[in-house]
C-alpha cells in the first residue's frame, strides 16, 4: 500500500473527525464524548444489555455502568430489568436522550452537507464509490474478529 494513500486517509479521516467532533459541541444537556458515543451506539440497537453496551465501547463493565449512572443522571437514558431475566439490566434511551441522538445527527449531516457542496458532482460521485468501498472492507476486518481491528483490550469508559 502506498504510504500516500494512507497519509491521505488518515489526514481525512483526522480531519473528518474533527468536523464531527465540532458539530458535538454546544449540545444540551452539554455530555462528554464517551456519553455521545454510549448515547450513539444504544440509539443504534434501540435497547442494550450492560454487556452488549461495554462490547460496543470497547469498556469494562463496572465503568460502563458508571457511565450509565451519568447518563441517568442527566435523564438520557433509563436502566430496566429484561422481561426474560429480571436480573438482566437493559439501557434504553429516554425522549431526552432520543432528541439529543436527534440533534446530534442533524448537527453532523449539516457539517458534513457544508463540505460535500464544495466537491463537483463527479467529485461526490467518486467518494461515493470509495467509501463504500471502505466501508465494506472496514466490515470484513471487523466481522474477521476484534483481534484484526483492535490490538488492545477493553479501556474503561
Amino acid at each position: 500500500m502506498p504510504g500516500d494513500v494512507t497519509a491521505a486517509v488518515e489526514r481525512a479521516l483526522s480531519t473528518a473527525a474533527q468536523l464531527w467532533s465540532r458539530a458535538d459541541q454546544g449540545l444540551e444537556p452539554a455530555v462528554s464524548p464517551i456519553q455521545l458515543r454510549a448515547v450513539e451506539a444504544i440509539a443504534r440497537f434501540g435497547r442494550l444489555n450492560l454487556g452488549g453496551l461495554a462490547e460496543e465501547l470497547g469498556a469494562i463493565p463496572s465503568s460502563t455502568s458508571r457511565l450509565c449512572d451519568r447518563l441517568e443522571a442527566a435523564g438520557l437514558v433509563v436502566r430496566e430489568p429484561a422481561p426474560a431475566d429480571r436480573r438482566e439490566i437493559i439501557v434504553r434511551l429516554t425522549d431526552q436522550g432520543e432528541r439529543l441522538h436527534g440533534e446530534l445527527t442533524r448537527r453532523r449531516r449539516e457539517a458534513v452537507r457544508e463540505v460535500l457542496e464544495q466537491l463537483s458532482p463527479t467529485s461526490r460521485g467518486r467518494l461515493i464509490d470509495a467509501l463504500t468501498e471502505f466501508g465494506t472492507a472496514c466490515d470484513r476486518l471487523e466481522a474477521a474478529g476484534p483481534g484484526a481491528v483492535r490490538a488492545a483490550g477493553p479501556r474503561t469508559a
